[in-house]
C-alpha cells in the first residue's frame, strides 16, 4: 500500500513560506511530497472561485524566483521532494458564444456582465498536437535542467487534457497524475484495450469506488488523484481511502498548497496520519509509476 501527496502549482509565484507553512510538519518527518511544477507561469487571480477569476498572459520562468528555487532544491537534496511537469504556463483558456479566448479579465468581462454562459479550458484541453509536443519539451528540459532531475510526470492544468494532450506527454515519455475522462482515446494497443475495458467494468460493478488501480496503457501509465479541496466529500474520501487500505491499493491525494488553511489543513494532516497508520507507505509518484 502506498501513498503518494501530490500538490499542483508551485511555480514563478510560489513563496517558501507558503511551503513551509504548509508542508513543515511533514518535512519533519521525512514525509515526500510530489511537486506539480510550472515552468513558465502566468499569475492567477481569485484562483479557486471561477466567478471572478482571470489571468494575465505574461510568463514568468520559476528560475527567476531564486528562493523558491534554493529552498525547492534542498528538499530535493533531502530526498523529500518529487518535480512534476504540470503544463507550461498554466494559462487557461474559455470559450463562450462560440469563440475561445484566453481568461484576462478584459476577455471575461463582457461574458460575465451579460451573464453568458463561460465553459473554461485547460491548456491541455484544446490545443494543436504540435504546440502541445513543443510546449512539453521545453517545459520538462526547463524544469529537469533546473533543478538537476529527471521528470517522468505530468499533472495536467486544470486536470483536463485531451487525446492530443495525451499523445503529446507519451511523445515527451512521461506517465500521467490523474485518470480522466471516460472515452478511450489513448494509444491503442492489447494492453492499452485491455485497461481500459478493466475501467468500465469497474465503473459498473463499484458505483461508490473510483477506480483505484495502476491503469497501464502500455506506452504511459496513470493514476488517480483524489482531489482535497474545500469542496471535498469527506464521507466518500474516506471511504476511497479505506478501500484501497483494505486492497491495498496506492491512494494518491491531489492537493493545492495555497488552499490548504485552516480546517481544510487539518484534515490534510488527519488523511496522512490515518493512510501511515494503517501502513500504507509514503512515496513519490516517480516510485509507482514506473
Amino acid at each position: 500500500m502506498d501513498l503518494i501527496i501530490r500538490d499542483d502549482d508551485l511555480s514563478y509565484w510560489t513563496k517558501p513560506k507558503e511551503i513551509e507553512e504548509v508542508y513543515k510538519p511533514l518535512f519533519n518527518r521525512k514525509i515526500k511530497i510530489s511537486f506539480a511544477t510550472i515552468p513558465f507561469s502566468v499569475q492567477m487571480f481569485n484562483a479557486g472561485d471561477f466567478d471572478t477569476f482571470y489571468q494575465d498572459t505574461k510568463e514568468q520562468p520559476i528560475g527567476r524566483n531564486k528562493e523558491i528555487v534554493e529552498y525547492i532544491k534542498e528538499k530535493i537534496d533531502d530526498g523529500l521532494v518529487e518535480i512534476m511537469l504540470h503544463g507550461y504556463n498554466h494559462l487557461y483558456s474559455f470559450e463562450c458564444d462560440g469563440e475561445i479566448k484566453f481568461a484576462t479579465k478584459d476577455n471575461l468581462a463582457p461574458c460575465r456582465k451579460q451573464n453568458k454562459k463561460i465553459k473554461f479550458l485547460g491548456e491541455y484541453n484544446y490545443q494543436s498536437f504540435e504546440e502541445l509536443n513543443k510546449k512539453t519539451k521545453l517545459g520538462k528540459e526547463y524544469l529537469q535542467d533546473l533543478f538537476k532531475v529527471n521528470i517522468t510526470n505530468f499533472v495536467p492544468p486544470s486536470n483536463q487534457i485531451a487525446k492530443i494532450g495525451i499523445k503529446a506527454i507519451i511523445n515527451n515519455n512521461l506517465n500521467l497524475s490523474g485518470l480522466i475522462g471516460k472515452k478511450y482515446n489513448r494509444e491503442f494497443n492489447v494492453k492499452g484495450f485491455l485497461t481500459y475495458i478493466d475501467r468500465v467494468k469497474w465503473h459498473f460493478t463499484n458505483k461508490s469506488i473510483v477506480y483505484p488501480k495502476i491503469a497501464d496503457y502500455s506506452k504511459h501509465k496513470e493514476l488517480t488523484g483524489y482531489a482535497l479541496t474545500p469542496s471535498t466529500n469527506w464521507d466518500r474520501y474516506y471511504k476511497q481511502l479505506d478501500f484501497c487500505i483494505k486492497n491495498n491499493y496506492p491512494f494518491q491525494i491531489a492537493t493545492h498548497y495555497w488552499e490548504l488553511e485552516g480546517a481544510l489543513r487539518e484534515d490534510f494532516y488527519k488523511i496522512i496520519d490515518k493512510a501511515l497508520d494503517n501502513g500504507m507507505n509514503n512515496k513519490f509518484l516517480k516510485e509507482i509509476l514506473k
